[in-house]
């Protein structure tokens, strides 16, 4: 355009600023040249999605909504709208883009959830497929009276051991040991796992499941000759502590039935608490009894004792005063025995708990009971604190009681425990640089001597003990150790990351009766340790903002 026409068109139409100098509209030129396209607008845009479906997915993979078992509506409801306020009143920035950028409706949680738990079995189905590993299996009874069947894995990868929850199936029929093989052998075979990589299995006792002809176990073992199987040991415990006789029953009773009268009484319990309140004890309330706690027992007797004189006085008109001032000498031995169960029971509990563990912790907990019937019976009390504080009031008859009780707790345990306490563990696998090449077997001398020679798996054992077998690359480094090593390791010796399963699954349909923790993938994704590959999954996803 012409020079004389421009000039014309800003004196006619922008009159205010014929007068402005140079730079005034070299500056307009720069910043219209600054100015983003209309492609360019739309590509910062659909970054900034991309970013929000990313976010979303770790937000609703961690521990604010899928690992914490929170309603699926909790991102709308509560996590964008704490953002919000937050950015906008703390961070003084416009936060409603940025909120939109992150889809997290009830609908978009819930299908992510099940991607993400989808891509989580598959990590785990690819490693069973080539590795060895353990089983863990119980079934439990839902809320709606069916069966939930729950398995658990154990295996080495990347130098550290896994446990990951392997299926949950719902089982609408019978609990037989065929029905519960068959979920299992179906399993398998949709997922291509060979069932030689399976090495080890634990379950309970229950007939369907140790039944020699019809169990669980035999089904398994027709299939797998070789597979080791084991009696959970935490079930075998909590059997042994069942066992009382008449007299130590019949305290135990009355010591229930106290404690159900006052907390089955809104008005008594009032009062009790009153009554703790003016004596000053640490405490204010009983604790019920739940026989399926495998802790409940001892902590309910341990508290009962702590308010021993408030209850006797509290209790001294009412029906059962004068029958528990008769058993107080075996209440407080029962506190003291159900004291040390419950120590045995939680070295039996826990994530990574071996069968080396659990050997030495049934091993140790049997020769004490030797030591105690001895003790006890020549009036040596040290070794229970509460009997001890009433030592004088104990009667040779119930000294009598109590040694009998302790000698029956020892066979019961020897019994029950003969398997475990005769498990072979070799020296060289507790120590293996004090044990001379000369004691092993032939096959593994060399990899042994070559072991005991390498300087870094010294410094290792050192620092973490027997734990350093698998938090190393030992297992790659000397593969003949590793095979003997690898059953004492992998196996388990109980069922209890089955049980915290059953937990979480009832935490997870406490709120939500008509959701199917088995075929949903919550379960899963609250209870795994693997990490879903979430970029993988956003990049499948057309960016959509909040809505």
């Amino acid at each position: 355009m012409k020079p004389c026409k421009l000039k014309k068109h800003l004196i006619s139409a922008h009159p205010e600023n014929k007068d402005k100098p140079l730079e005034y509209f070299l500056s307009l030129r720069d910043s219209f040249k600054k100015r983003g396209t209309l492609p360019e607008i739309i590509g910062q845009c659909s970054q900034t999605l991309d970013k929000g479906t990313v976010a979303s997915y770790k937000i609703i993979n961690s521990k604010l909504i899928a690992q914490t078992g929170n309603a699926h509506n909790v991102g709308e409801s509560l996590i964008l709208p704490s953002v919000s306020i937050i950015m906008s009143d703390v961070m003084n920035l416009n936060a409603k883009d940025t909120v939109q950028a992150f889809p997290l409706s009830n609908s978009t949680v819930c299908r992510r959830i099940e991607e993400m738990a989808n891509d989580v079995e598959g990590q785990l189905v690819s490693l069973l497929q080539s590795k060895k590993f353990s089983l863990q299996i119980d079934e439990t009874t839902l809320q709606d009276s069916d069966a939930l069947l729950m398995a658990y894995v154990r295996l080495w990868n990347a130098n550290t051991l896994m446990e990951e929850m392997l299926f949950a199936r719902r089982i609408r029929s019978d609990t037989k040991g065929l029905r519960m093989f068959g979920e299992v052998r179906n399993y398998f075979n949709e997922k291509n796992i060979p069932f030689q990589n399976l090495i080890a299995c634990a379950t309970d006792g229950a007939a369907s499941m140790v039944g020699r002809y019809r169990g669980f176990i035999a089904h398994l073992k027709a299939v797998l000759p070789s597979v080791f199987t084991i009696h959970c040991v935490i079930h075998r415990e909590h059997s042994v502590s069942k066992k009382l006789g008449s007299q130590l029953n019949r305290s135990l009773s009355v010591v229930i039935q106290v404690v159900n009268y006052i907390k089955s009484h809104a008005l008594q319990n009032r009062l009790f608490r009153q009554h703790c309140e003016e004596n000053n004890e640490d405490f204010d309330t009983l604790l019920l009894h739940t026989e399926v706690r495998w802790l409940s027992r001892g902590n309910c007797l341990q508290r009962f004792v702590a308010l021993w004189k408030t209850i006797v006085v509290f209790m001294s008109d009412k029906e059962y005063g004068d029958k528990l001032i008769d058993a107080k000498a075996d209440v407080f031995y029962l506190a003291d025995i159900f004291e040390k169960f419950n120590f045995l029971n939680r070295a039996l509990q826990g994530r990574d708990n071996n069968l080396m563990d659990s050997k030495m912790a049934a091993v140790s907990f049997l020769k004490k009971l030797e030591v105690y019937w001895h003790n006890i019976g020549r009036r040596e009390f040290l070794q229970f604190s509460n009997l001890k504080t009433i030592a004088e009031e104990v009667k040779d008859d119930d000294l009598l009681v109590y040694v009998n009780h302790l000698k029956q707790i020892q066979k019961d345990m020897e019994e029950r425990f003969y398997d475990l306490s005769n498990l072979n563990i070799p020296d060289w696998i507790a120590d293996p640089f004090e044990v001379s090449a000369l004691e092993v077997k032939t096959e593994i001398q060399e990899s042994l001597i070559d072991l005991q020679n390498d300087t870094s798996a010294r410094r290792q054992f050192n620092h973490s003990g027997k734990d350093f077998w698998i938090k190393n690359d030992l297992p790659n480094k000397f593969p003949a150790l590793w095979e003997k090593v690898q059953i004492i390791f992998i196996a388990f010796p109980s069922t209890y990351l089955v049980e915290c399963g059953f937990s979480k699954a009832v935490a997870l349909t406490k709120s939500r009766n008509r959701m199917d923790v088995a075929a949903r993938g919550d379960l899963r994704l609250s209870l795994s340790n693997l990490e879903p590959d979430i970029m993988k999954l956003a990049k499948k996803c057309q960016p959509q903002g909040s809505h």
